[in-house]
């Protein structure tokens, strides 16, 4: 339908006075419901008609004809004639013009209040084909926003920018009139801008030349935006709005609703390309899309080639002259038109030599405001082109501050500090240069072990940035990368960015993002907000540094890497000390020293949490102090002040250990001084000890010493007790508080030798991590030689002879193994002697010393031998003592697991009843293994099986 307003020339007196009908059912109480009444009962079905206001000389009325079968002219003298001949209206004060859907339900409305539609007239909408009528009060009903407009008569605009390609359309339009009687759309449009209002412009330019050359036969246009996913389900009457608009325009905007995404509109682009196939000859179609927003248009957009033939067009750009022309021209169409020449001097707050149509309409929507200031108030200091900034509370401290307050973190805070004056000069570049200069991305990683302060120092970097006026908002968003992964990761990512607007989006554990979606969508965030949102990805460095090379994106958009070192020993007793007095308790000195030996023995541990430790350290210590008091007092109301928020030294342990049983401090020196022989050896471990402790007390009263290295080599055939000393020594090592953690880690070749390049590296690495603040035993050396050279053996002894001087502070390195071969391993790198400070030979055990050491195996186990058997025993000693490799240790304890096998033979065929303690834990002569055959040789399997 078409829609219509005109005015005639009479009044109710005349409409009463001229009829020429008797009152044959017709009202002429009120004179103008007589009109509509007797148009409603005698137009043909194509025709609507009423009158709605009555004014002094003139009555305003409107009416709708059916354009498919009708023209303009036919419907208005066919009104006119009726008029005529009824109530002798001739004339009209002004020309009818076309109206939209809604403004006739508006004049329907009014005629129906005002008491003007008598004998049906309510049925008016249905004949009209106002489907609206129903949803008049509740539009957000429909799942979409619906509006309508009457495309301008006004002439287009002087000195628009606009793109060439839209020029020469408009002068193609132009060239080829239609000058028939019949309608049709050659093509249909794709508009791309960078705002609605830009689109809308082009849209409406684009219209009046096309009704000019009579391409279109109606003025109206109808807009369909805010389109919800599922419309395609509802009683969504779009078919009604494209029937109704027939020969008119159909506007829509392919934006996704906020709360959707693209991918949610596939079927929606469906349905869509659906209507476009059946009413693309009824009336012209025009689709809208951001450049930089999409929205689901490339889903639809494609499609449409099937069907019809569309001309894309899009927003033009122009330098400042242009732009200043352009401005001017909309201020002339304006109420301040008297202010046009102040265009130039408007734009000037404007930095940059391009800009675009969206450029300087939005320019424009801000002249009122500027205009009225200088040429009406003249009280403000008003610059348009100033970013808007949320305020801080000055009497706050400041964030900078704060984060010179923090402890240690030296290197990254210059990072963060030259960061902070990277930005400033780039927005002072962007300031001078505008949209002429592409500014660089903030986003950043921040990697490091737990409790390295990196959530703390992006909440104060967030800070700093709002003084600074980088970020807009200072708005501070954590999420951790599983929030963000998932089924609904894409609303999820969007949600956040806008959560984080003019802020910082820090996520915790980014490696958590798994998905290829997630990560997408997170780079096309990122890209889209890089001037409202700074990102910040944080987590432990190696996975971090692997979740980089999930996609190439990450690395171009992401220039800064800051990585968080873990807290020295000293800078976790400060931290303690701080949040002591934070929490409001205070400590003596004792204590200080106890937690500061405590944190230099936990930090070596996996997993340390750093600054966390020591705030968990403290809330174990403060529970431990509750549990003393109490214990002392019964009654909490007795505890005096100053004991209440007193930690004493017996209020603190280490958190890890607590019901954890330990071997008492002393045991393993002990142990080792009554291990049998080894003379030489228990030389060497003491003379070791003493020289650490004597450097340490030169250091202490300031003699210049430098820590010399603990590296060993031990050196001895199997069963010698390689392996058993080692596992002591880093026990003694920690009671003498050398090492803080006594961890003992051992490793052959398949632990240190990669199967691939650059595989070797990270494995010893992880096992340096593994042994901090203990001892690394690497058994067998020489197994890391290749039988040629440059092999990832070298590799792997190149890199040990690195990390062996990285970590000389708190790992010891005892490489064991047979003298002969240990000789061309240490040979094997030049560097390696050089770094071995102790080389400990572990002899062979003689006859009366493996006798020794098999009466205390015998009583380990809580058992005797008969001194034939022992006499037994030291002839099969003596009779392989010359062999070699014959085991040492390790063939006492072979032979006593034999003849403990014999004994359980022989008792089992004695009756139960005679069986007596001592009989079943004796062993006897006869229990004593006969000497194998080829004992040699299965000594020496058994030597290289198996490591001391």
């Amino acid at each position: 339908m078409r829609y219509y307003n005109l005015k005639l020339n009479t009044n109710a007196d005349e409409i009463k006075n001229n009829s020429k009908l008797e009152n044959c059912g017709y009202s002429y109480q009120n004179p103008v419901a007589a009109v509509n009444s007797y148009m409603y009962q005698n137009m043909k079905n194509d025709f609507t008609f009423l009158a709605y206001r009555e004014e002094e000389n003139f009555v305003s009325a409107t009416f709708s004809y059916n354009e498919k079968r009708l023209r303009l002219q036919d419907a208005y003298d066919y009104i006119m004639e009726m008029l005529g001949k009824a109530f002798c209206i001739k004339k009209i004060k002004e020309n009818p013009y076309e109206i939209t859907m809604c403004e006739y339900l508006e004049n329907f409305l009014e005629a129906r209040r005002r008491s003007y539609l008598d004998y049906g007239g309510n049925r008016l909408p249905e004949i009209a084909n106002i489907w609206i009528y129903n949803y008049f009060s509740d539009l957000k009903a429909l799942h979409y926003d619906f509006k309508e407009k009457i495309i301008s008569r006004d002439k287009k605009i002087k000195h628009a920018i606009y793109n060439q390609k839209f020029k020469k359309e408009l002068a193609n339009i132009e060239a080829h009139a239609n000058m028939s009687e019949h309608t049709g759309n050659m093509v249909h449009y794709i508009i791309s801008s960078r705002s609605m209002e830009a689109a809308s412009e082009m849209i409406e330019i684009l219209m009046q030349s096309l009704r000019k050359a009579n391409r279109i036969r109606s003025s109206r246009m109808e807009i369909i935006s805010e389109i919800e996913p599922d419309i395609f389900c509802k009683d969504n009457h779009l078919e009604d709005i494209i029937e109704n608009n027939y020969g008119g325009v159909i506007v829509f905007d392919l934006s996704e609703k906020f709360g959707w995404d693209p991918v949610d509109y596939a079927m929606v682009s469906k349905y869509l390309e659906g209507l476009v196939k059946k009413y693309r000859n009824n009336c012209l179609f025009v689709f809208t899309y951001n450049m930089d927003k999409p929205g689901f248009s490339y889903f639809l957009l494609p499609e449409l080639k099937k069907y019809v033939i569309p001309v894309t067009l899009k927003e033009g750009t122009g330098d400042r002259k242009e732009a200043v022309l352009y401005l001017k021209a909309l201020i002339e169409k304006s109420e301040y038109a008297e202010y046009a020449d102040q265009a130039s001097e408007f734009m000037g707050q404007f930095p940059g030599n391009e800009f675009t149509q969206t450029d300087v309409l939005m320019a424009y929507e801000q002249f009122e405001a500027w205009c009225l200031n200088k040429n009406v108030l003249q009280a403000y200091e008003y610059n348009c082109s100033d970013e808007f900034y949320m305020d801080r509370d000055e009497n706050a401290a400041s964030s900078y501050d704060k984060l010179k307050k923090m402890i240690g973190l030296t290197t990254v805070k210059k990072q963060i500090e030259n960061i902070i004056a990277a930005d400033i000069v780039e927005k002072e570049r962007k300031k001078r240069r505008g949209k002429d200069y592409q500014s660089s991305t903030m986003h950043m990683i921040f990697g490091g072990n737990p409790g390295t302060a990196k959530t703390t120092v992006a909440k104060i970097f967030a800070g700093i940035a709002k003084e600074k006026e980088i970020l807009k908002s200072g708005a501070f968003v954590e999420k951790g990368g599983m929030d963000l992964d998932g089924m609904c990761c894409v609303e999820n990512i969007r949600e956040v960015f806008v959560a984080a607007k003019g802020g910082v989006l820090f996520i915790d554990e980014a490696y958590s993002l798994k998905s290829d979606t997630a990560i997408t969508v997170l780079l096309q965030e990122m890209e889209n907000q890089r001037e409202d949102v700074i990102v910040i990805l944080a987590g432990y460095n190696e996975r971090m540094k692997e979740f980089m090379e999930m996609n190439e994106g990450l690395k171009s958009r992401i220039p800064y890497w800051i990585e968080f070192p873990d807290y020295t020993t000293d800078e976790l007793t400060d931290i303690f000390k701080m949040m002591i007095e934070e929490r409001g308790f205070h400590v003596a000195n004792d204590v200080i020293k106890e937690a500061n030996y405590i944190f230099d023995k936990a930090r070596n541990n996996d997993n340390f949490g750093n600054g966390r430790y020591v705030r968990n350290f403290i809330e174990h210590a403060i529970g431990q102090q509750a549990a003393r008091l109490l214990g002392e007092k019964e009654d909490a109301s007795k505890i005096q002040s100053e004991e209440l928020f007193l930690i004493t030294r017996d209020d603190i342990s280490m958190p890890e250990k607590e019901g954890k049983k330990e071997r008492e401090a002393g045991t393993a020196k002990k142990e080792l001084d009554e291990m049998v022989g080894l003379a030489s050896v228990k030389r060497v471990i003491h003379k070791a000890i003493a020289n650490y402790k004597l450097n340490k007390l030169c250091v202490e009263k300031g003699i210049p010493k430098r820590n010399a290295s603990l590296h060993m080599v031990f050196t001895g055939n199997p069963g010698t007790a390689k392996t058993t000393v080692a596992r002591l020594f880093a026990e003694i090592m920690k009671d003498e508080n050398i090492l803080s953690t006594g961890n003992f880690v051992e490793a052959g070749r398949a632990d240190l030798v990669g199967d691939h390049v650059g595989s070797t590296a990270p494995m010893i690495k992880k096992k340096f991590k593994e042994a901090r603040g203990g001892i690394l035993f690497i058994d067998e050396a020489y197994a890391l030689c290749d039988a040629y050279e440059h092999g990832f053996g070298d590799e792997a002894i190149n890199t040990l002879v690195q990390e062996m001087e990285n970590h000389r502070d708190d790992v010891i390195v005892i490489f064991a193994g047979y003298p002969e071969p240990m000789k061309q391993f240490l040979d094997r790198n030049p560097g390696m002697k050089s770094r071995i400070a102790f080389q400990v030979e572990f002899e062979d055990y003689s006859v009366d010393e493996l006798c020794d050491i098999t009466k205390l195996m015998v009583s380990k186990k809580q058992m005797t031998i008969t001194d034939a058997a022992m006499e037994k025993l030291r002839a099969r000693y003596a009779g392989v003592k010359g062999s070699k490799d014959y085991g040492n240790g390790r063939f006492v304890r072979k032979m006593l697991e034999e003849a403990e096998m014999n004994l359980a033979e022989r008792v089992s065929r004695l009756n139960e009843s005679d069986l007596t303690t001592s009989l079943i834990t004796t062993l006897e002569e006869c229990d004593i293994p006969k000497m194998p055959s080829m004992a040699k040789t299965e000594m020496k399997k058994i030597g290289f099986a198996i490591s001391a």
